[in-house]
């Protein structure tokens, strides 16, 4: 697939986190041409409503990538692949699909929908720094609001850290959208919308749309992924469009910082994920829930920020890091390793099931706790505790 004018405009504006002034010029510029009007907030974060309506789909994108600046830059496109090379060393440069792509969607949304709105943040690679310093009364009208900010191809984030981002009364509205362009409910990591969530009851949600190998000078897109991408985004928005989606903000969180930053890599073990296919029986879980439970590795003793020694550490799936919540710092911790056997969860009663999880959350908030640990679960449930 051949890459339209719009995208290939914005794959060669370049911008990075502190330096995004390019691809600023280049937003107002559109925003311009299609006669719409924009604001900003202190931080500089450009803020966009189309139309005037009672509520507004919404997508927000990220306009900083991690690439440094070079003009040299061009764009190449083998078939359906669209990569960057530098035409002074002829070597391979960062497209930054992570994350003009995401600006690139949401201007084609802007352009097709009568009523919009729309966010571009600054600064999201370095922290989601300015979607933190955002104005979180602009989405109080917004149906829902999704960000293209994911890897690969398939991804529909539903969740971020423990944070629920969207439920099944969008999802259960949207499923067939889903199935036609093969996308999957998924936990992700952090980005712009799960600062939205944290502050707005408004249903979020992020995907994968078509960028590979980000962060490296390998990055590359796939054109027909993108348009995909672009065109999900279009039929999710136009279904949802008359309809408000919430959840109160006292339900977003499914387990609390020193639950998740205590597991680290445990985010899709028990009560994230499995509990819901438990049967209704009290006797044995379902057997095909076996499949839910991980490997739990890099159990964090603490989830106190080494940095500002506040207690919001969480871990970050998507970037394999720990991430400060409070001053927007990836940080390193020593770990435990615990390693649970699948097929032995898998035979437990849901009873037992809420044992071991009381014993990992406790255990998450010290090595006190560990010893505890290994008495309390049989040998059969937990393989090994190194």
């Amino acid at each position: 697939m051949k890459a339209s004018k719009l995208l290939l405009d914005t794959m060669r504006i370049q911008s990075k986190s502190y330096k995004s002034e390019n691809m600023e010029k280049f937003i107002v510029n559109n925003l311009n041409a299609m006669d719409l009007g924009h604001s900003r907030d202190k931080y500089g974060n450009i803020y966009v409503t189309k139309g005037d309506a009672d509520l507004y789909p919404t997508m927000v994108s990220h306009i900083d990538t991690v690439h440094d600046i070079n003009y040299n830059a061009e764009l190449v496109q083998l078939n359906d692949m669209l990569l960057a090379v530098d035409n002074k060393t002829a070597e391979r440069y960062g497209i930054g699909g992570d994350d003009k792509v995401g600006v690139y969607i949401t201007l084609s949304m802007l352009d097709a929908f009568d009523n919009f709105k729309a966010v571009f943040f600054k600064d999201e690679e370095v922290g989601c720094i300015g979607s933190s310093n955002a104005d979180f009364s602009f989405f109080d009208d917004s149906t829902i609001v999704l960000e293209c900010d994911r890897r690969g191809f398939g991804d529909f984030v539903t969740s971020i850290s423990g944070t629920k981002l969207s439920d099944d009364t969008l999802i259960n509205d949207i499923q067939d959208i889903l199935d036609v362009y093969k996308r999957t409910t998924c936990s992700g990591g952090i980005t712009d919308v799960g600062e939205i969530a944290d502050k707005n009851e408004v249903q979020v949600a992020n995907m994968s749309c078509g960028y590979y190998d980000p962060h490296s000078d390998n990055e590359y897109i796939l054109v027909s992924e993108v348009e995909s991408t672009k065109d999900m985004c279009y039929n999710i928005l136009h279904r949802t469009k008359d309809k408000r989606y919430t959840i109160a903000l006292d339900k977003r969180v499914t387990f609390d910082y020193g639950m998740y930053g205590g597991y680290g890599g445990l985010g899709n073990y028990g009560a994230y994920g499995a509990y819901d296919h438990i049967d209704s029986t009290p006797s044995k879980v379902n057997a095909n829930i076996s499949q839910s439970y991980y490997e739990a590795d890099n159990m964090k003793i603490t989830n106190e920020c080494p940095c500002c020694s506040a207690n919001s550490v969480w871990y970050d799936d998507y970037e394999e890091q720990y991430f400060c919540m409070d001053c927007h710092t990836y940080v390193e911790y020593e770990h435990q390793d615990v390693y649970i056997d699948d097929n032995a969860m898998g035979e437990l009663t849901w009873q037992e099931l809420n044992a071991v999880d009381n014993i990992l959350f406790d255990a998450s908030y010290g090595l006190e706790h560990m010893e505890e640990f290994k008495k309390d679960v049989e040998p059969k449930h937990i393989k090994n505790v190194l």
